[in-house]
């Protein structure tokens, strides 16, 4: 195989690419200034964005939760083996359950379904 033949194959596919690529920028460019102007008339300036007020503050303490009987005892029996656990690692602090939310446990079916999918030997 001939050297020249060679670097001027690999001379010409870059070429090609580069111009290729420029002609691209071109066309992108051209689309964005029609597009781009479509929607708007001359001397027409947009409309400016509206400023966004401040959120309120939130309030300093959250309304107490009701919860039913059994919830109620739920909430006990884990508020007080955390006071138990904590008490031992403690020292002298005090803990608040403020909240007690379910946690999801294990995954679902299509969670389950694609990890069996892809770690399956082939």
């Amino acid at each position: 195989m001939d050297w020249t033949t060679a670097f001027g194959t690999v001379l010409t596919g870059l070429v090609v690419v580069f111009i290729a690529l420029i002609l691209l920028i071109l066309l992108l460019t051209l689309f964005r200034n029609i597009f781009g102007s479509v929607g708007h008339k001359e001397g027409e300036k947009p409309a400016p964005k509206p400023v966004r007020a401040p959120a309120p503050a939130a309030p300093a303490k959250p309304a107490p939760v009701i919860l039913s009987d059994d919830e109620g005892e739920v909430a006990a029996a884990i508020t007080a083996a955390l006071a138990v656990i904590l008490a031992e690692e403690g020292a002298g602090k005090t803990y608040a359950v403020r909240s007690i939310k379910r946690v999801r446990t294990g995954r679902s079916a299509w969670g389950t379904a694609g990890l069996t999918e892809n770690v399956r030997p082939f």
